[in-house]
């Protein structure tokens, strides 16, 4: 299964192949089809000048969390599509507030991208205390927020080789305690995570 989402991820990507896979089951009059050309452009602006530490631009990252929602999970729900989009816009842009999100994109994507976001650093004395509020809250969010969560940990976890063993590591051990007993749960990628967590610990790590 871990091979069907690495085949999925490897092919190129633009604007142009994403929006067919909207077109096929939204036509471009659609005001759904609208508002999830809204988020990708949004997105995109948003971190166009941001790369992640492999040297991608980090959008690629977002856009590759709503192909795995849409291709490999089958999710055909533009509001899941807009927050997969948006999932690091608030926490990562400080013109990016819950607020605006949910002015340009209605309540639900709103309540998703809030979920999915980690509160300000500036309200927590420490990392450790502002981490463990934000997966405090894990238990309570709607179903949406995992099938988003699970899918951007799934693509972390298969684009995180260029980093440092100790960021690999720690980054292992995350998914194992925080995020693969939610997999289970929910029934969402949970034989993926399961074998990336694997491939990752075949490697030297400390």
């Amino acid at each position: 299964m871990l091979e069907k989402v690495k085949a999925l991820l490897k092919g190129a990507e633009n604007r142009e192949t994403f929006f067919r896979r909207i077109a096929s089951f939204l036509p471009p009059m659609d005001p759904r089809y609208k508002l999830i050309e809204r988020a990708y452009d949004a997105a995109k602006d948003a971190f166009h000048d941001k790369k992640r530490e492999s040297g991608e631009r980090y959008f690629e990252h977002l856009r590759a969390v709503a192909i795995i929602l849409i291709d490999y999970l089958r999710k055909r729900d533009h509001i899941l599509i807009i927050a997969a989009l948006l999932h690091d816009i608030v926490e990562d842009n400080p013109s990016w507030t819950i607020e605006r999100v949910r002015l340009e994109f209605g309540d639900d994507a709103a309540l998703l991208v809030d979920y999915l976001s980690k509160p300000s650093k500036k309200d927590y004395p420490s990392e450790e205390e502002r981490l463990k509020v934000y997966r405090d809250r894990f238990p309570n969010a709607p179903r949406g927020f995992f099938f988003i969560k699970l899918s951007d940990n799934l693509h972390n976890n298969l684009t995180i080789w260029q980093c440092s063993p100790e960021k690999i590591a720690r980054k292992t051990e995350e998914t194992k305690r925080y995020y693969l007993p939610f997999a289970e749960k929910e029934c969402i990628l949970l034989h993926e995570l399961e074998a990336a967590v694997q491939e990752l610990k075949s490697l030297k790590l400390p």
